[in-house]
């Protein structure tokens, strides 16, 4: 449970950091062509911004990840939705130039760095304390020559 926790707060830190870089591009609009509806034989085209692309892009490869852990005996699903659901992620990042592997890769970088920069490890605690110690008894010798 604990491992999925840490793989959901990475999906969610990884959609962020994404979501952060695609704020300049917001403006821009991806256009979708012939979205037809069957039952009024009527075609639309339909406007997204960028941000929303790479979200929904982002959205299909972890939700792929997460039914890939659930439905791994699940044949339809190996046979067929995962497959659906790559492909359909693929299309959208081609179409709109973006690379997924490479944002990933990115952000993996960013959290490893934060990580090591924010614990400073027991080597550092164990300086710590020494340089305490040690201060501490330069205080007395002090007071004592006093």
């Amino acid at each position: 449970m604990e491992n999925r926790k840490k793989q959901l707060f990475f999906f969610f830190q990884f959609l962020q950091e994404t979501e952060k870089e695609m704020i300049k591009e917001n403006e821009k609009q991806v256009m979708i062509e012939k979205a037809i509806n069957l039952r009024l034989m009527c075609d639309y085209v339909v406007s997204c911004s960028y941000g929303d692309i790479v979200l929904i892009i982002c959205m299909l490869h972890d939700y792929v990840k997460m039914l890939d852990e659930i439905k791994a005996d699940d044949i339809q699903y190996q046979a067929y939705y995962r497959n659906v659901f790559m492909k359909m992620a693929g299309r959208l990042a081609e179409q709109i130039e973006y690379d997924y592997e490479k944002q990933l890769e990115k952000c993996r970088k960013k959290q490893q760095k934060r990580e090591s920069s924010s614990d400073i490890g027991e080597d550092g605690l164990t300086l710590f304390a020494k340089r305490g110690l040690e201060k501490e008894q330069k205080e007395k010798d002090e007071v004592k020559t006093e």
